[in-house]
């Protein structure tokens, strides 16, 4: 039987969320724009929790404000020194010891996160981890001369939209096959369930108190990787 890791990246591997953080790093030294980020990400926000507008709508937002129009070579740089820094100090213990656990076991490692894609896979690669499902960025003209476009390259993955996702790599294997495999889910956040409900495992990292309590109807297991 084929075995299987999924790993969420914000706040199970990392002890910190990615995004904010990263897109912060880009408009640094730029006050302007500094403020007009966290301005748009807070009307988002609000916008988001009133409204039927799709959580991506906050990230759009953000996105405008910070990563476009910035060439893919500084973006790239930026994120493999994001990268370095969180391979440093902003891993978790426990995530490091699973993920070389899992591989000394011979399983297949994912990352499956709702973070951009330029910063997931820089950070990926770090942990020698080669199969990344994220929201990828959107890029205008070709090689060297690649700027970030204004929207998206993919849905947001993110809840349910994660778990298609997820789906949609897995078959792409081609051992897989689900009735031969097992699958298990690392995640601290409830926006999760869908993918830990269709694992065979499901493990609640650090878990946010809705994850805590679903892991109790569930069954998932319930771990602390900050030691």
């Amino acid at each position: 039987m084929q075995r299987y890791a999924v790993f969420d990246l914000d706040e199970t591997i990392t002890t910190r969320g990615t995004w904010g953080r990263f897109v912060s790093q880009a408009v640094k030294g730029h006050p302007h724009k500094f403020l007009g980020l966290w301005i748009r990400a807070a009307i988002g926000q609000l916008v988001y929790k009133l409204g039927p507008k799709e959580r991506i709508f906050v990230k759009r937002g953000m996105l405008r404000w910070s990563l476009s129009g910035k060439s893919r070579v500084e973006l790239q740089a930026l994120a493999d020194k994001f990268a370095d820094e969180e391979i440093r100090s902003g891993i978790r213990p426990g995530a490091l010891m699973q993920i070389a656990a899992h591989r000394d076991a011979g399983d297949y490692i994912l990352i499956a996160s709702a973070g951009a894609d330029i910063v997931v896979e820089a950070i990926a690669k770090r942990l020698g981890i080669d199969t990344v499902i994220s929201t990828k960025l959107a890029w205008t003209g070709e090689g060297e001369n690649q700027i970030c476009a204004r929207h998206f390259g993919s849905e947001n993955c993110y809840g349910p939209g994660k778990l298609v996702r997820l789906r949609k790599c897995l078959e792409t294997f081609p051992d897989f096959q689900r009735e031969h495999a097992h699958i298990t889910v690392y995640s601290d956040s409830h926006s999760d369930l869908p993918v830990l409900k269709f694992a065979d495992k499901g493990v609640s990292v650090n878990g946010d108190s809705k994850l805590l309590k679903a892991a109790e109807v569930y069954g998932f297991e319930t771990v602390n990787w900050s030691v």
